[in-house]
């Protein structure tokens, strides 16, 4: 077992819901896989491996019409529920060999997001969230960029505030670096922060900084990061070694109608692109390249949440494990 290893059975967010339009497939690369969406005429989400069966084709180069999903390289079309229900070249209506039928992968649309069940167990009823966090609306905008690095490298920046007097001491000038924490808890399957950053002498030019943020499994984070400003955001594996990192962020000061959904847009692209690529990056690639293990860490008390995380993750991927070990010999049984 490795730390990268990813969390079974769990609800993984694959792409912003905005970006699946309605005659268009898109492919994506996630958790391992290459997959292909498209939408039904219903306007449901679909998802199948991005390969063709016949020869290897990307399906998502190819359209979406009559209600099917049809490859670009000799037309083969694949309905909903991945049946290929027409060969071209072997004439229309014709029957079509099983064989040609593709897998569905479970998908579900909540909170503006496609959401993908990677597991072999049957999804869970619920698809992991936080009340608090910014849902679609006039005043919210996301953000979205594949980075070169572990998604539990991003989890665990996501669980660090202690950082920014150090990384962002150029774009949050001013932050001490002493933590104090008002809450460190588990509530339920969330893990919930509140802390502080002081200065060990106050002054004039040395504000507090203050942080309630909020961490679930299998990649979620939330984060109020001034009043009335927040954001949520999924570090999704694409593989071992790269992550696709998804915000939104939502803000209370100004109407949809006033111009809300620029100042959200502003607040993302700076804190995605100055922020988090040009300083968050640097630290993160370090890490990367060290391939860090988590129980070589030695962690402080700052580090709390990121202890939490790791624990969590832990027993996920053990209970999953347990559970496919408890099914397997039933299954040789009855054979």
């Amino acid at each position: 077992m490795t730390n990268n290893d990813f969390i079974p059975n769990q609800w993984y967010p694959i792409l912003d819901s905005l970006q699946l339009k309605t005659r268009k497939p898109v492919g994506i690369a996630r958790l391992g896989e290459r997959l292909v969406l498209w939408r039904d005429g219903s306007g449901t989400a679909v998802c199948m491996a991005d390969r063709c069966p016949h020869r290897a084709a990307e399906l998502s180069l190819g359209w979406v019409r009559d209600d099917c999903l049809v490859c670009p390289f000799h037309g083969l079309r694949f309905d909903h529920d991945g049946r290929c229900v027409m060969i071209p070249a072997n004439g229309e209506g014709q029957p079509v060999p099983r064989g040609f039928d593709l897998n569905l992968h479970q998908v579900r649309e909540a909170h503006g997001l496609i959401w993908y069940w990677y597991g072999e167990s049957a999804p869970a009823a619920e698809i992991p969230w936080f009340p608090e966090a910014p849902d679609p609306s006039p005043r919210t905008s996301f953000v979205q960029r594949d980075y070169p690095v572990s998604y539990l490298r991003v989890m665990e920046n996501l669980g660090d505030m202690h950082h920014v007097p150090f990384v962002h001491r150029a774009t949050i000038p001013g932050a001490g670096t002493r933590v104090e924490m008002q809450e460190a808890r588990l509530d339920g399957a969330v893990i919930r922060m509140k802390v502080s950053l002081h200065h060990e002498r106050s002054g004039l030019m040395r504000p507090t900084y203050n942080f309630t943020y909020a961490i679930r499994l299998p990649t979620l984070a939330t984060i109020e990061v001034a009043r009335g400003i927040q954001f949520v955001a999924s570090a999704t594996p694409i593989d071992r070694d790269h992550t696709w990192l998804w915000a939104r962020y939502g803000q209370d000061y100004i109407p949809g109608w006033l111009g809300g959904r620029v100042i959200a847009r502003l607040a993302a692209k700076f804190d995605m692109e100055l922020v988090f690529t040009s300083q968050d990056m640097r630290m993160l690639a370090s890490q990367q390249r060290n391939d860090p293990e988590f129980s070589t860490y030695r962690l402080f008390e700052a580090d709390r949440a990121i202890a939490l995380y790791f624990g969590l993750r832990k027993q996920a991927i053990d209970n999953a494990h347990s559970r496919l070990s408890s099914i397997k010999p039933r299954t040789a049984a009855g054979e």
